[in-house]
């Protein structure tokens, strides 16, 4: 017996095991067509090609393409139809259900007794189908089961976690992870995992509304999300990277930029609500289906990210990292040790004179150089410069001169000849542990190696990929509120191993915990080096945001400032000095206390101000014949980082004049000293432009360019 329609609408209100394995077999054929056709759609855009194309030429090219997409689309919507209708057949869906047929049609005989009766019942039967058929056609919203908004909901809670949260946190991790100290393959499924679960809890709380709010609510995340979609495409022009730099939020470069894309925003939320309100159930569909091409589209672009993160990747169970090994140990016989304090500028030292005019007779025995230059910025540049002496050459690609650094040097390798342990500790070493040199490099080191785990804190690494994530999707008004530094996601992201071991724990620019690991634990005199022990340490200075106070206690984010934050972080070197007093090791030590750069701007003008790193040098008793000092000495000889390294060797015994003159040889007041300046250089990376200075730092009339430029990724 044939199944009535009411039959069947009954039986489609509960299906079967059968019929959800045909609804999922028809849903996963949709989706399974929409990625065919997004695949294809994905081969159309192209890179623009500098060259001559005759039109004519091209017009037959144009033929052809579209004959062939004409012919891919007839040849796929003729296997999708087919595929639907055998899968229909297969587990027995009837395609009618739910459908609205006009029931048989028959004469009323007007003289037959029933005829008024029928032809009532044919009237009210009439009016039935035809408010049903309105129903059906009417765009205002539908009654739906609960099962049913709640896979709207989650097709657009997901779409949301994907687009704004997921893809460009794993796409920021995977494109800059030798910054990072835990690469992709490390934290990749940290926001799956987090924002996949928060979506489906969101779905949930949204699929309870009923209704006209059911849509609105789903539209708007759909806005939201499209909103963030097209700011990361197409209006973040502009944005400051992530290297801790002053950003002048209220510049009108920025405001304009806050007012066009809040404008934008505005438009898309208004816009999609209105539409919603009008046609309310197309758009709940048509949006559905939106969201589904764009994750799809945006999942081929993290995929491709992840396959590079993956060509430069490290095996995480042999990679090495920076730990905080041998930190505290210093040689009983020679010890040279170097602090870089970041972004410590000559004049904020200079300011903290002006507040205590005796500051600096906590450097007694130190030659002060306050007409100090620095070589190259950011952090990233400079610190490698520190540790391996080399600087571009002209003509080089800069992307070469980073990949070979270490390769080319020979200033690790002549300190850990000279017989002294290595102990590097800064989140900017910039090794590449695929490249055997570095690894090799890194092997003499006390510090740098594998570890028994990577000590990851799960939440807050959450946490900072959201906020790189957010920084990169949100309209520029709220950008300032997820704005971050590359050095406080790194100490963020570090759990404590928990093992006790400095050897398994990571180190961290965190001034105010190293400051109280070295009062509570102390330096210990140790025979790790045959001649003596090299230390490099890197501090966060005077570097915004301000998170420590003047006597170097953590404060809240902000709750200090330059100059007492600049105090703070000095008390390490104060501290590590004290102890080295303390076990007779002090004057017999070198010590140079400096910075990786000055205060700076990134910039396509040249340096707004001049840009000088402290430079504060300590010879060992055996280098000077001088008696004990009362106070430092000020010098206003030009030296500069380029001085640092002949300076060291020297200290060490070695061929100092292998890498030049050391900061005491100096004595030309007229030296010229070379300064690379980082500016941007759109789709070209970054660029180095050369300056020389020619007399006194703080004069800009003595800084002018070289005509070397260089540059590269």
């Amino acid at each position: 017996m044939a199944m009535s329609s009411y039959e069947s609408c009954r039986a489609e209100s509960r299906p079967s095991l059968r019929c959800a394995h045909g609804r999922a077999a028809i849903a996963a054929l949709y989706a399974a067509t929409i990625t065919a056709l997004v695949a294809l759609w994905s081969l159309v855009p192209a890179s623009s090609a500098l060259a001559y194309v005759d039109p004519s030429v091209m017009t037959y090219t144009i033929q052809a393409v579209a004959g062939l997409a004409v012919a891919l689309s007839a040849v796929i919507g003729v296997v999708f139809r087919r595929t639907r209708r055998k899968l229909y057949q297969l587990f027995n869906i009837d395609e009618n259900a739910h459908k609205i047929f006009e029931g048989d049609v028959s004469a009323i005989d007007p003289s037959a007794p029933d005829a008024e009766a029928r032809l009532a019942r044919a009237r009210d039967t009439a009016a039935s189908l035809a408010d049903a058929c309105d129903e059906q056609a009417s765009d205002k919203p539908h009654r739906m089961r609960r099962r049913k908004r709640f896979a709207f909901a989650l097709v657009m809670c997901v779409f949301m976690a994907f687009i704004v949260f997921i893809a460009p946190a794993l796409e920021i991790f995977g494109s800059n992870g030798d910054s990072l100290v835990f690469g992709l393959g490390v934290v990749w499924w940290v926001p799956v995992v987090f924002c996949l679960g928060f979506a489906i809890i969101a779905a949930l709380l949204v699929s309870t509304l009923r209704g006209r709010p059911f849509y609105v609510a789903v539209m708007v995340l759909f806005a939201l999300t499209a909103a963030a979609y097209l700011q990361s495409l197409f209006m973040n022009g502009g944005m400051m990277p992530a290297d801790g730099g002053f950003i002048g939020w209220t510049d009108w470069f920025f405001i304009q930029k806050m007012i066009v894309s809040g404008i934008v925003w505005i438009a898309i939320v208004a816009a999609c609500v209105v539409i919603c309100f009008k046609w309310a159930h197309t758009s709940l569909k048509a949006t559905t289906a939106i969201a589904c091409v764009i994750m799809i589209m945006q999942l081929v672009g993290v995929i491709s990210v992840g396959i590079e993160a993956s060509k430069t990747a490290v095996d995480e169970q042999s990679k090495p990292y920076v730990t905080q090994d041998s930190l505290l140990t210093v040689s009983p016989k020679s010890n040279v040790i170097v602090f870089v304090l970041d972004t410590y500028d000559t004049f904020i030292l200079e300011e903290v004179r002006k507040e205590d005019p005796h500051y600096l007779e906590n450097f007694k025995d130190f030659t002060y150089f306050r007409n100090s230059a620095g070589t190259m910025i950011p952090t990233t540049n400079a610190i490698p410069f520190m540790m391996t002496a080399l600087k571009p050459i002209p003509g080089q690609d800069l992307g070469e001169y980073r990949a070979t650094k270490y390769e080319r040097s020979t200033f690790l390798n002549d300190v850990h000849d000279l017989g002294y342990s290595i102990g590097a500790y800064s989140d900017s070493l910039m090794m590449d542990f695929n490249n055997p040199a570095d690894r090799a490099i890194a092997s003499e080191t006390l510090n740098v190696h594998p570890i028994n785990g990577a000590p990851l804190d799960i939440w807050q690494t959450f946490l900072c990929m959201e906020q790189c994530a957010l920084y990169r999707e949100m309209p520029w008004v709220l950008k300032p509120a997820f704005w971050y530094y590359t050095s406080d996601l790194n100490n963020r992201m570090i759990a404590d191993s928990g093992t006790g071991n400095m050897g398994d724990s990571l180190y961290e620019l965190d001034d105010a915990a190293i400051l109280k690991m070295v009062r509570e634990q102390g330096l210990k005199a140790t025979d790790e080096g045959e001649t003596g022990a090299f230390r490099f340490i890197h501090l966060f200075g005077p570097h915004f945001p301000y998170n420590v106070d003047e006597n170097g206690n953590a404060v809240p984010t902000n709750q200090s400032n330059r100059e007492r934050q600049a105090k703070g972080s000095m008390k390490v070197v104060f501290e590590y000095m004290d102890q080295l007093k303390k076990l007779g090791l002090y004057d017999q030590a070198t010590i140079i206390v400096t910075a990786d750069h000055g205060v700076w701007f990134l910039t396509d003008d040249p340096p707004r101000s001049p840009v000088s790193p402290i430079m504060l040098v300590k010879p060992s008793k055996a280098e000077t014949d001088e008696g004990e000092r009362e106070r430092a000495v000020i010098s206003d000889m030009p030296v500069s980082h380029d001085d640092l390294h002949p300076t060291i060797i020297g200290a060490m015994g070695g061929d100092s004049g292998k890498y030049g003159s050391t900061f005491f040889e100096i004595s030309d007041p007229n030296r010229i000293r070379y300064y690379d300046s980082t500016t941007t250089a759109g789709d070209l990376g970054q660029r180095f432009v050369e300056y020389e200075i020619d007399g006194n730092i703080f004069n800009m009339s003595n800084w002018k360019k070289t005509g070397n430029v260089w540059l590269g990724a």
